[in-house]
């Protein structure tokens, strides 16, 4: 993965599942018997299989997107030009 794809991950990873909290019988705040007390973001929830089929979901359907919008390409410019990444 380059750095540009493992960015985009995240972002996107970050975006979507982020502001969503479960409880630790893993409902989420939108189901009934959801309890806020426990609540953790489902990222610190989730395990390392979940990330995987993630990061499959990634690959397969939103990539190929950002591919043909041209996200790609902006990111892969904004790193080729940063100072911070590149020393």
């Amino acid at each position: 993965m380059n750095d540009a794809k493992i960015i985009l991950f995240t972002r996107w990873l970050a975006t979507n599942y982020a502001d969503t909290h479960l409880d630790s019988n893993m409902k989420s705040e939108y189901d009934e018997g959801f309890n806020s007390s426990e609540a953790l973001s489902v990222l610190n929830r989730e395990t390392g299989y979940w990330y995987i089929k993630m990061l499959k979901y990634f690959n397969d359907t939103v990539y190929p997107k950002y591919v043909e919008s041209g996200v790609v390409q902006e990111y892969e410019n904004f790193l080729d030009s940063s100072t911070f990444i590149n020393g």
